[in-house]
C-alpha cells in the first residue's frame, strides 16, 4: 500500500503543472535551479508613473536611437524591451510572484511558496550571568514578531532564515544583556529598553535577509542559581574514620 501511494504521489507531482500563489504569499519561479524575473502586474497608478519614466528616457535619447541594427546605452534602472526594442523601467520584473496562477514544467521547474503574513516565532529561552556575586543568573524567555518582505532574500542570503533568525535574535539578547544585576532584571523601563537595543541591532541584518521585525518581547525572566557544581564538579567530601 505504501509503494502504490507513492507511486500515486510521483505520478500526481509529475502531471501538476500549476501552482496558485494566493494574496498572502511570495513565490519563486525556479527554472534549472534559478530564480527567475517574471513580469508584474502593475497597478494603475504604478502603471502611469512607470509609462512616463519610460517615455522621459525615450525622448532624452531620442528616437533614432531605437531603430533596428543600433544599440543604445540604457540608464540605470531600465533595459531593451525585447518586442518593440524601446526601453522599459525594471519596476515592470521582479522575481518576487504576485497572487496568481503559474503555469510550470514539472521536470526543470518549480515554485517556491512562503506567506508573507505576519508571525509570531517564539525563540525559546537562554540563561543570562548577572553581575551578583553569588553566581545568580537570569532565565529569559522571549518572542518576535516580524514579517516576510523579500522572499528572494530570504532564500538567497541565509540557510533557514527562521530558524537563524531565532539563534541570531538570542545571540544579541544575551549579548545586550552583558553587565545586568538581578535588581535590573526587575525593572521595567530597564526591560524595555532593553527590547528597543535588541531591535535596533537586529533590524538591519534582518533587512539584507528580506525579513522586517515589528517588536520584540521578554515575555518571562526568573532568578536561577548557577550552581558551582555545574563548572568545578561534585565537591570533595573527608570522611572520618
Amino acid at each position: 500500500m505504501g509503494f502504490v501511494q507513492e507511486l500515486s504521489d510521483l505520478v500526481t507531482h509529475f502531471i501538476k503543472c500549476y501552482q496558485i500563489v494566493y494574496e498572502y504569499e511570495q513565490g519563486l519561479f525556479i527554472r534549472n535551479g534559478v530564480a527567475r524575473e517574471r513580469k508584474r502586474k502593475l497597478s494603475p497608478e504604478e502603471e502611469e508613473r512607470v509609462n512616463a519614466l519610460e517615455k522621459e528616457v525615450l525622448k532624452k535619447q531620442g528616437y533614432l536611437q531605437f531603430l533596428p541594427f543600433r544599440r543604445p546605452e540604457f540608464p540605470e534602472g531600465f533595459r531593451q524591451s525585447p518586442i518593440t526594442g524601446l526601453p522599459i523601467s525594471d519596476e515592470r520584473y521582479s522575481k518576487i510572484l504576485s497572487p496568481g496562477i503559474y503555469v510550470f514544467f514539472p521536470v526543470t521547474d518549480m515554485i517556491l511558496r512562503e506567506s508573507a503574513r505576519e508571525k509570531v516565532l517564539n525563540l525559546g529561552n537562554i540563561t543570562v550571568p548577572t553581575t551578583d556575586d553569588d553566581s545568580k543568573a537570569m532565565f529569559v524567555s522571549c518572542n518576535l514578531r516580524y514579517e516576510l518582505n523579500d522572499l528572494y532574500l530570504a532564500y538567497n542570503e541565509v540557510h533557514d532564515f527562521e530558524a537563524s533568525l531565532k539563534d541570531h535574535t538570542l545571540s544579541i539578547l544575551a549579548e545586550c544583556s552583558r553587565g545586568k544585576s538581578s535588581k535590573d532584571w526587575n525593572n521595567k523601563e530597564n526591560l524595555e529598553s532593553l527590547e528597543w537595543e535588541v531591535l535596533e541591532v537586529l533590524q538591519s541584518k534582518a533587512k539584507e535577509w528580506g525579513l522586517k521585525i515589528h517588536r520584540i518581547y521578554i515575555t518571562d525572566n526568573v532568578p536561577c542559581v548557577v550552581q558551582r557544581l555545574a563548572y568545578d564538579g561534585p565537591p570533595l567530601t573527608l570522611y572520618n574514620k
